[in-house]
């Protein structure tokens, strides 16, 4: 640990004025707040009203609470503060705090970064902690409430559980000459090495749809120029998002807005009109339009005449099972007839089929919603159970008579990286980086 680790660190729940801001004071000289500002200590976890006097002058009048290392978030001994909500008298307190050897400014997530070092939560309950601020969904927050709730650290625990078994397994069949294996022994390693991997890969495979909720199931509307589209993105968000002219070719980037449908967090893009042109920054509008397309759960097909022309689409995104295709006829307040092959009509101006249109939506998306909360959600999480499920599954390629060691190397590289999903890493810049992210006070 860098030796600035055991200094005594403080923050404030916020970095404007408010009618309450919480001061946290954690580490070893936080015992020496009540001296600094000659007040009595309170009884532990005691929510006690405080006048912070220094120097005889009267910093706020405040309700402070003392928590000792073995009853606070961080393992250390901390107080907390509850002062008035003024930038003045925050500054006074952090000034005051300053003065003092040891003592200094909490750096990002510095308090989630201690609680996990000193073994109050693990490494996947601190990155639930910055999910539950960055929420913006009830899914979202649903997730990542049941993660700092241990179910994530429980399924991952219980998967380590079971590669310590089947290592007990191995270990045992190492002392046995290649003729006396018993056959049973051999059967029962197979059988729970296959449900152990079954289950790992599951979970990998889900983390693609727990980075929709995370990030935003993605919904891109496409059509000829002039259908329609920026209105209707308008119309979605209730936003004036897009650029709405009569002019053919307005659209020329890909224009993304977040919506919450719902609970479950939809990233709308609005793209260039799909069209044969020689106009070179329009071309390179289209591209974007396309490669967007190529990651959208579902795509809008717009069209004012009602008559859908998908031949100037690439086939793969018409016959590809995994993206939903909803034909929109628009601008239905201006023409009435309509084609029989429209999914859905509206009119952007008078809001007429947008519900209807956002119902259906919600309607293919929530079928891709995972229903599981347990889920393997960040890039570190997913990599690590990558890794472990490689060195399983390089055990399909050995032989259990004659590489029995080996198979227990892979065995024990699996169990590492099973491990450093919920535990400590014994690498500073890996801890920095997970923490980096937090906002200061947490």
């Amino acid at each position: 640990m860098k030796q600035n680790d055991y200094d005594t660190i403080f923050a404030s729940s916020s970095q404007s004025k408010s009618a309450i801001k919480i001061i946290r004071i954690s580490g070893e000289n936080a015992k020496k707040i009540s001296n600094i500002f000659n007040f009595k200590r309170p009884k532990p976890r005691t929510f006690v009203l405080r006048r912070l006097i220094y120097k005889d002058n009267i910093v706020d009048i405040a309700p402070v609470v003392w928590l000792p290392k073995n009853k606070s978030f961080t393992g250390e001994d901390t107080y907390e503060m509850y002062i008035h909500g003024s930038v003045v008298i925050e500054k006074l307190i952090f000034k005051i705090l300053s003065s003092y050897k040891n003592f200094r400014l909490a750096e990002p997530g510095e308090f989630t970064k201690r609680a996990t070092l000193n073994g109050n939560i693990d490494l996947i309950q601190a990155e639930s902690i910055n999910e539950i601020i960055n929420t913006q969904t009830e899914k979202q927050l649903s997730i990542a409430q049941a993660q700092l709730d241990g179910s994530l650290s429980n399924l991952v625990k219980s998967w380590r559980k079971e590669i310590i078994y089947i290592s007990s397994l191995i270990e045992s069949l190492i002392d046995f000459s290649d003729e006396d294996i018993p056959e049973e022994l051999s059967d029962l390693f197979l059988k729970k090495l296959k449900k152990i991997q079954k289950k790992i890969k599951e979970s990998v495979n889900s983390a693609k749809l727990a980075s929709f909720i995370k990030e935003g199931f993605i919904v891109t509307i496409i059509g000829k120029p002039n259908a329609g589209k920026s209105s209707l993105i308008n119309a979605l968000t209730k936003l004036n998002t897009s650029i709405v002219t009569n002019l053919p070719g307005t659209t020329r980037d890909l224009i993304q807005q977040k919506i919450d449908l719902k609970g479950l967090p939809v990233v709308l893009y609005d793209t260039a009109g799909i069209r044969k042109t020689n106009n070179i920054i329009e071309k390179k509008g289209i591209e974007k339009a396309i490669n967007i397309m190529k990651k959208s759960n579902v795509i809008l097909n717009l069209c004012e005449e009602g008559n859908f022309n998908n031949n100037i689409l690439e086939k793969e995104f018409l016959d590809n099972s995994k993206i939903k295709f909803i034909n929109v006829k628009t601008k239905v307040d201006v023409k009435k007839n309509s084609k029989k092959n429209a999914d859905v009509e509206i009119s952007s101006k008078t809001n007429f089929g947008i519900n209807i249109l956002l119902e259906k939506i919600y309607s293919y998306l929530s079928g891709l919603e995972p229903k599981e909360t347990s889920l393997i959600t960040s890039e570190r999480q997913i990599l690590h159970s990558k890794k472990a499920l490689s060195a399983l599954n390089r055990i399909n390629k050995l032989s259990i008579i004659e590489e029995t060691e080996l198979i227990a190397e892979e065995l024990r590289l699996a169990s590492k990286h099973i491990s450093n999903i919920t535990s400590f890493i014994d690498n500073e810049d890996v801890l920095d980086k997970i923490f980096s992210s937090f906002c200061i006070g947490k």
